[in-house]
């Protein structure tokens, strides 16, 4: 058997879907298998350096014309190289990549589900119709993976997926990369934060599902206490305009800081003293892995996969989604314990180093590839 050839296919990504996708690529056997990868324009230059990159003009809504073309581009793409596997990341690319694959006559494919549809904060028509395609469409998807066990339940109970085509990849990162020693003066020169205070930080996109009005909320209650601290949001997104008029509006100015999108979080993550994401909806949060690999006492809620990543009270502590004033009592909790912040924060590098490595993920994927490509149907 010569190179095994997958061509992956993604939406739109700032974040976490496309930094998933640069580390599976990266980590993959390359003397098994030749990765290609079908993304918008303005995402080439990410994968170019690594794997052979198609140009497809895919948009995060449903547009049923611009899909259609989307589908006719990707047949041509796959009959073309001859893939073995197509692996579609997300919902909007399982929704044209499948089809084209199905029409091409590829072999095998494989959609890596990130996060549940039923928590996105879109119309309920939207909801519903990926809803509906996801359920016909698994039905021609040789497998499906989920980032955890909770979406892997939730494609099986909430979207009528049979068991044994949904299997569970835990996200992975290369815990190394976030392992670098605190640099204050860069973070107070990035973010503009005074020095002297702790840093309460995260890093997430702007966006509904990350919940980012209930840590200002925790802010505005930890301030009001006299708690002396900085919070920095990394990321940007559709709420910001809205995020910043909320911290004007709480008297936060001088407490909240806002970075935009940036490229370095590796360097930054290391210099927050607590990091929280505060999210209403999740699949498996890369940052929160990256904030664990970075020794960071780590606070975040009870949402997707995250109770599956932090041992409450062990590895970090858990709140309940939406609970500003539970987020402020673990922010208080930690900011007042330095002793039990180190402590957590060595257990929470342990368990990723040892759980959740770049190496186990591409490993796990790659021995899915392997097993479709041979025929097998036990994975």
């Amino acid at each position: 058997m010569g190179r095994i050839k997958v061509m992956h296919v993604i939406r739109p990504s700032q974040g976490g879907i496309r930094n998933h996708l640069l580390t599976l690529v990266g980590e993959s056997d390359q003397k098994r298998y030749e990765h290609m990868v079908a993304c918008p324009e303005d995402m080439a230059d990410h994968f170019s350096k690594r794997v052979k990159t198609f140009p497809l003009s895919l948009g995060g809504d449903i547009s049923p014309a611009g899909d259609l073309a989307a589908v006719k581009k990707l047949i041509t793409f796959f009959r073309g190289y001859r893939a073995d596997i197509v692996h579609a990341h997300g919902s909007k690319a399982g929704l044209v990549g499948r089809p084209a694959a199905l029409l091409a006559g590829v072999p095998a494919v494989v959609m890596t589900a990130h996060n549940s549809i039923f928590h996105q904060h879109l119309p309920g028509w939207k909801v519903s119709l990926f809803a509906a395609s996801e359920r016909f469409l698994a039905g021609y998807t040789t497998r499906i993976i989920a980032v955890s066990e909770a979406l892997r339940r939730e494609l099986i109970d909430r979207e009528g997926v049979r068991p044994e085509r949904v299997v569970t990849v835990y996200n992975g990162i290369v815990p190394e990369v976030f392992c670098a020693r605190p640099d204050r003066e860069y973070l107070e020169r990035v973010t503009g934060a005074p020095a002297g205070r702790k840093v309460v930080g995260t890093v997430a996109r702007l966006a509904p599902q990350k919940g980012l009005k209930y840590l200002l909320g925790a802010a505005s209650r930890l301030t009001a206490r006299g708690e002396d601290l900085n919070f920095v949001l990394v990321g940007d997104g559709p709420l910001r305009g809205e995020l910043e008029k909320e911290v004007r509006d709480l008297n936060l100015s001088g407490r909240v800081f806002f970075t935009g999108q940036r490229m370095d979080v590796h360097r930054l993550m290391p210099c927050f003293d607590i990091f929280v994401l505060p999210s209403v909806s999740e699949g498996l949060p890369l940052t929160i892995l990256e904030a664990m690999a970075s020794g960071r006492p780590v606070i975040s809620t009870r949402v997707g996969g995250i109770p599956e990543v932090i041992e409450d009270g062990v590895s970090g502590l858990l709140v309940n989604p939406g609970d500003a004033e539970g987020l402020a009592r673990a922010i208080g909790f930690f900011a007042g314990d330095e002793e039990i912040s180190r402590r957590m924060g060595g257990q929470a590098r342990d368990r990723v180093i040892k759980n959740f490595s770049a190496r186990k993920m591409a490993g796990d994927t790659d021995t899915i590839y392997y097993r479709l490509a041979s025929g097998s149907k036990n994975i």
